[in-house]
């Protein structure tokens, strides 16, 4: 015995040296990390910084929590995505922090000194609990075989190259034929799934992942144009940045101004001011290039974020169709403002913690908490409608919980008084206590808009905007006529897909009964949505439709099988999910990218594919040149822009004078020939006006307005004139 037990020991021994070594050396890998992001932030490495900087901050913060956490259950994909959602609300909950306490002894909270020495303390903190934690986990790295490695390679590079080539050749030439082949690639990608059984399910997440960062980074245009702006709420999104970035912190009692209608409740979103100021601080970027680069890079995963909450309802292909379902729907119709983009990330993930089953109820207690906040301070429109969504299914599993046991429990269901408690709870501190109720004032405008409006129930013509989010608008060609099929038959299968998952017996559904219970709600907002006047208006039905499809988009693909089920004298139904993606998912993909509408040569909304067939306008519209911007950032630099009148055209207005000239929309008027401009007002006359004379503004008749005005600024494509001694 004595013998067997010497034998014993040195096992047991190295074992405890392998739970030892192992939590250190994670620490000594964050120390190493952290001494190389001090090195190339302070020696100011070109590319290296930026590139080193930005990975740093999107991962390693939520890597060291997760350790922490002991999430040992995690496979590799759910790690990366979790990683990145509490990197993300740790950013931006350690700045506000920062922000607030570091306003009480500097000028300048918010600075790289500052910033940099936080977040890594902070890092290395957690870091170190692990060594207290005992956490003998190693970060799970892809275990794939040799030809799984070999595919994954081969499709990250042929895509990427792709990608980079043709976003480089529609920027000399115009030239859109090597994103057509990208868009080709993608769709084959995503067809080897259903083709071959070869490709493991091991590797769906990776496709999709790979899938979306190319179609959203080169295929969308993000990379070709270098300023921000287009139609939308992105100007006014860098405006807010731009404020913090200037006074060196964010104000969280700012007072309102009746002439920035536009900038409130979007100041008091962390993901649109505190968040890329640690981004563009520490990587040291132009702050153009960094909101090109975050905001597209969280966006990217929200497919594969997608994909895992439905693999907790239905099989890996079903699910991994919803997910390309749900990016297709997003890509053609857009992600949404970029506060909208991050918070979508904490949406998905927040629901995923209500479905995942194997995260013991501490640690998603934790993580729920987290993901709550992040969703609370980055958007408040999605917050309100999460609120509503697990408020209202709390009461209704009470309630059914009622009728099946004969007595009320709040303890029965995934979704918890205290999950609900805790969320109500984060919200309300926020926007009471630091948002000065911005966000009510707003809300109780948008109930008023709709009881205003309550009148015209019978009138179909204040759906209009509902209708066109679900595509029922006129088309200019038989080709936009097919694609509005394509997305009508989707929303058919939905409907189709949303009945059957109601009378399937609970015993043979894969859906639990919380996702009925949500589903159902998603489906009736949507309905609420086409039937109250003006509602759509408010909140913009387009988008709202591809946030309900964040829940909703495993029914298109469970009311496809349904159909295809009962299709006599044909045993198709092992295919029915191939067949759905050749003959539905995948043909809409190649509508909503705008490649069908390039290859036909008809009016297209893609601006990577088509910009070299728009018309001045349209490019003027959607692009910012570099001396439109410049002509705009000198005003903003030499003329006090919170007490002026600025004249100009609508475009100018919502874009380049928003984001690059800080200027308050409400102190912006259109020029006209009755314009008569006097000290402290100033005409702004951009490009299109210049070169393409009369374009916007009839030369004749603004000539002599301008004519009476002193020219303080021309580069060429920009001209600024002030109001003096007009007639």
């Amino acid at each position: 015995m004595l013998l067997f037990n010497a034998i014993k020991t040195p096992k047991v021994n190295k074992m405890s040296a392998k739970r030892n070594w192992e939590p250190c050396s994670f620490v000594a890998l964050v120390l190493i990390l952290q001494i190389i992001v001090y090195f190339v932030a302070y020696a100011n490495v070109p590319i290296a910084r930026i590139v080193i900087c930005f990975l740093y901050l999107m991962f390693v913060p939520g890597i060291s929590i997760i350790k922490l956490l002991q999430l040992n259950k995690l496979n590799t994909a759910e790690r990366v995505l979790l990683s990145l959602g509490l990197s993300i609300a740790f950013l931006m909950l350690i700045g506000l922090f920062i922000n607030e306490i570091g306003k009480l002894a500097f000028t300048n909270p918010l600075s790289l000194n500052i910033l940099l020495l936080s977040i890594n303390t902070a890092v290395l903190l957690i870091s170190l609990m692990v060594i207290k934690h005992d956490d003998s986990s190693l970060l799970h790295f892809l275990q794939f075989k040799i030809s799984e490695k070999v595919f994954s390679a081969l499709l990250i590079i042929s895509l990427s190259l792709l990608g980079f080539y043709g976003t480089l050749m529609v920027i000399v030439s115009g030239n859109s034929f090597p994103l057509l082949i990208l868009i080709i690639a993608s769709s084959i990608s995503v067809s080897s799934v259903f083709i071959s059984e070869k490709i493991s399910p091991k590797l769906y997440p990776w496709i999709l992942l790979v899938v979306s960062f190319c179609m959203i980074f080169f295929a969308s245009g993000t990379l070709i144009s270098k300023f921000i702006g287009g139609i939308g709420d992105g100007p006014i999104e860098f405006y807010a940045f731009r404020l913090t970035e200037t006074r060196g912190f964010w104000d969280s009692a700012v007072t309102y101004s009746p002439y920035a209608w536009n900038l409130f409740p979007t100041y008091s979103m962390l993901s649109v001011t505190i968040l890329p100021m640690f981004f563009s601080v520490i990587t040291g970027a132009d702050s153009s290039l960094i909101f090109n680069l975050i905001y597209p890079f969280i966006t990217a995963f929200l497919a594969l974020g997608a994909y895992k909450l439905y693999q907790t309802q239905t099989e890996d292909k079903v699910a991994f169709l919803a997910a390309f379902f749900f990016f297709t729907i997003s890509f053609g119709k857009g992600f949404g403002s970029y506060k909208q983009q991050i918070a979508q990330l904490f949406y998905i993930l927040l629901f995923l913690l209500l479905f995942k089953k194997d995260i013991p109820s501490s640690k998603k207690k934790i993580l729920f908490i987290i993901f709550s906040a992040g969703l609370v301070i980055s958007h408040y429109a999605l917050t309100y409608i999460f609120l509503f969504i697990i408020l209202l299914a709390f009461l209704i599993l009470v309630f059914l919980e009622r009728m099946k046991t004969g007595y009320f429990s709040i303890h029965q269901t995934k979704i918890s008084l205290t999950l609900v408690l805790i969320f109500l709870t984060i919200n309300l501190s926020w926007y009471i206590f630091v948002n000065s109720a911005a966000t009510f004032n707003l809300l109780n405008e948008e109930v008023n808009t709709v009881i205003s409006n309550l009148g015209q129930f019978f009138n179909l013509e204040s759906r209009g905007t509902a209708l066109q989010g679900l595509g029922f608008v006129e088309t200019p060609t038989i080709f936009h006529n097919i694609s509005r099929t394509f997305f009508i038959t989707t929303e058919f299968l939905l409907i189709i897909g949303f009945f059957k998952l109601l009378t399937s017996k609970n015993k043979i559904s894969k859906y639990s009964l919380e996702y009925k219970v949500i589903a159902t709600i998603n489906m009736t907002i949507i309905a609420i949505n086409i039937l109250l006047p003006r509602l759509a208006d408010t909140l913009l039905m387009s988008r709202f439709y591809q946030t309900t499809l964040i829940i909703l988009a495993p029914l298109a693909v469970l009311g496809g099988e349904t159909i295809i089920k009962f299709i006599p004298r044909l045993n198709i139904r092992k295919f029915s999910v191939p067949i759905l993606a050749f003959i539905v998912f995948i043909p809409l993909f190649l509508f909503q990218t705008g490649f069908i509408y390039e290859i036909a040569k008809v009016p297209n909304f893609s601006l990577a594919l088509s910009m070299y067939r728009w018309n001045d306008l349209e490019l003027y519209k959607h692009i910012i040149n570099t001396q439109e911007a410049s002509g705009a950032m000198w005003l903003s630099r030499h003329v006090n822009t919170t007490n002026i009148s600025v004249y100009s055209d609508a475009v100018s207005q919502f874009n380049v004078l928003t984001s690059y000239g800080m200027i308050e929309r409400g102190r912006v008027h259109y020029l006209s020939n009755m314009t008569r401009p006097t000290s402290k007002e100033f005409i702004y006359i951009a490009s299109l006006n210049l070169i393409s004379k009369g374009y916007i503004f009839n030369a004749s008749e603004i000539s002599p307005v301008v004519e009476f005005s002193d020219k303080i600024y021309s580069n060429g494509e920009c001209e600024i004139y002030e109001g003096v001694n007009v007639p």
